[in-house]
């Protein structure tokens, strides 16, 4: 069916930002502080994606468990402004101030290393954050199209109540997270394991509140069960567990009381496919109820807890991943390769479940990075020039996404796009792909971007 219609185009942005999750956010934020007119396009009511929307409360991936410790910390900037405002707060938890025998925040030393944090105070502090660098935000809006002249992109073709509109832009920016606009544009993608395309489980998540932490905390110290493991064994020989995951894992947030339970992995879920992630919500809520009922049954600790939230958008681990400039390989991410266009970095391990076992880590008991460097090269798509990408969906081979998935690095791979941009602009209005990368490492430094990068 042939569909046409005059749309009215608004005024045009230097720099438009596609996806408001923690990466657009940094990205968006990172441009405007420096000039450049920007707006920040996100489809629901709020910033944060997976991190607030998502309930993934937990940021990984910006510091390391040292044996001192203390955490080391590898991505600062808008990550460091962001998490030290909330700390100093009181509506997120230090790491350092962790208790490194008895941790609720993942249950042994090497996953407290994440920042948990307050959902609410999280979504009013990335809008003000926005807002007082100048940020243009807009939101419950869907881009549903884009348009391009030659190599570059010109309009994203969005929709909301005030009806359909293009968005015209000098530059933009894809953080959606599935290479919505790089895929929309033509540029090339690849999506799950080369052999047939399947990618990581989902996980629909939700928290709970009124846990005893510490008779669950007891329990687990005394069974050494930070994942629970023996229990669920136990439950399945007695025909009680036929979930397709063997391990439970809760995170405490804010409050003591209060746990994140980041437990079921939902198989065969493509996150770019509407049917799809529709039975993933209406079967994760079922799945969820069944859990919780075997939680407070079974679970030292949660015999009283009660069923707070569930999240409304489903956990996409994987979907597309842009074919770049260039792809950063699983043999560089061992050897700790330090690029010349390093622009951000990780501390993260393996953590890229299998699409058919979802309690299994296919690199489970390998050397683990010690840090991931992310090439800038990676964020370039082929095709369009004026289109940066930054977060899940850069050119990585497929296991790289464990480490760098996460959402410190991520937030760094998100400055370091609207720094790229603003450098661009600079230099007679240069491609992404062809700026000085040694201009963009002096804004990451003015900025105070990264703790380590070389």
């Amino acid at each position: 069916m042939l569909y046409q219609k005059n749309i009215p185009e608004t005024i045009k942005y230097d720099f438009a930002v596609a996806g408001g999750g923690l990466t657009g956010v940094c990205a968006a934020v990172a441009a405007a502080r420096h000039g450049l007119k920007t707006i920040l396009i996100e489809r629901t009511g709020n910033l944060g994606g997976v991190a607030t929307t998502g309930l993934v409360c937990h940021l990984l991936g910006g510091m390391k468990y040292a044996e001192t410790g203390r955490f080391p910390r590898n991505v600062a900037g808008i990550f460091k402004e962001i998490t030290h405002t909330l700390i100093a707060q009181h509506d997120a938890i230090e790491p350092d101030s962790i208790d490194r025998k008895l941790n609720p925040h993942g249950w042994f030393p090497g996953l407290a290393a994440g920042v948990p944090f307050d959902v609410e105070t999280m979504k009013a502090e990335l809008d003000q954050i926005c807002l007082n660098s100048g940020v243009k935000l807009l939101y419950f809006t869907d881009i549903v199209d884009v348009r391009t002249e030659g190599d570059k992109l010109t309009h994203l073709i969005v929709h909301n109540k005030s009806g359909l509109s293009a968005i015209s832009a000098a530059r933009f920016a894809d953080t959606t997270g599935d290479a919505d606009i790089a895929f929309m544009s033509d540029c090339p993608t690849v999506t799950g394991r080369s052999e047939d395309h399947l990618v990581a489980p989902a996980s629909l998540e939700f928290h709970v509140d009124h846990v005893d932490k510490e008779k669950c905390a007891k329990y687990i110290v005394e069974n050494n069960e930070p994942r629970f493991r023996k229990l669920i064994l136990s439950l399945r020989e007695k025909g009680e567990w036929d979930f397709p995951y063997d391990i439970f894992i809760s995170v405490q947030m804010t409050h003591p009381d209060t746990f994140f339970i980041n437990t079921i992995r939902q198989v065969g879920i493509d996150g770019t496919d509407a049917d799809s992630i529709t039975a993933g919500m209406t079967d994760g809520r079922q799945e969820i109820k069944k859990l919780f009922g075997l939680m407070k049954k079974y679970f030292p600790g949660f015999e009283n807890s009660r069923l707070k939230t569930v999240a409304p958008v489903i956990g996409i681990r994987e979907t597309r991943r842009i074919v770049g400039n260039y792809t950063l390989t699983v043999e560089e991410l061992l050897k700790g390769q330090i690029f010349d266009d390093s622009i951000a970095v990780s501390s993260y391990g393996w953590d890229l479940p299998d699409p058919k076992k979802p309690s299994l880590q296919p690199f489970s008991g390998k050397e683990k990075p010690v840090y991931t460097h992310i090439p800038y090269r990676c964020l370039i798509p082929q095709n369009i020039s004026n289109l940066i990408v930054a977060g899940r969906s850069i050119s990585v081979e497929r296991d790289v996404l464990g480490p760098i998935r996460v959402m410190a690095p991520c937030c760094a791979m998100g400055e370091a796009s609207g720094l790229a941009a603003v450098a661009a602009a600079s230099e007679d209005d240069a491609s992404f792909e062809n700026i000085n990368i040694n201009s963009l490492h002096s804004l990451l430094e003015q900025d105070n971007c990264i703790y380590q990068m070389v």
